[in-house]
């Protein structure tokens, strides 16, 4: 590296070589974070609205969490869905199952990065529980990503 694209050396040239047109971008553009951690036996359901004509969600993370409740849990199995659509509607993009145990506190919690899935084009995002996962029981889900034309 000759140094001159290097922020380290602080002059203005530099900086805006680093920050202006044409520019590599070091954070995408439109970050946004959706969530939803209701109450005990209720559905979970993250959405990012439609963005207007020609804007895309990009999701890339999602976080959920399974958690028993300290008095009389049930074991359950849970479907978590991303959907290119509204909640309960539209296509099932990607699809995750989580459980836990009939234990007092048990929680189970999945978090994945990295992910680049694509929406369609002025469509909600959602991150969602299939249901509400069984009695004492709670969710919560996380969706994450940026929006695109």
């Amino acid at each position: 590296n000759d140094g001159t694209n290097d922020v380290k050396t602080g002059s203005a040239a530099n900086l805006a070589a680093v920050s202006g047109i044409n520019a590599a971008m070091t954070t995408r553009p439109g970050n946004w974070t959706v969530y939803h951690a209701p109450a005990a036996n209720t559905q979970a359901t993250a959405s990012k609205a439609a963005g207007g004509a020609g804007v895309r969600h990009v999701c890339t993370a999602v976080s959920f969490t399974l958690v028993a409740g300290a008095s009389a849990p049930t074991a359950a199995t849970a479907t978590v869905n991303l959907r290119d659509g509204a909640t309960g509607a539209g296509t099932i993009l990607m699809s995750w199952t989580v459980a836990i145990s009939a234990v007092a506190g048990a929680c189970n919690t999945v978090s994945l990065g990295g992910l680049n899935i694509v929406g369609t084009a002025n469509t909600a995002m959602t991150l969602e529980f299939s249901g509400s996962a069984g009695a004492n029981t709670t969710e919560s889900v996380n969706l994450v990503g940026y929006s695109t034309t």
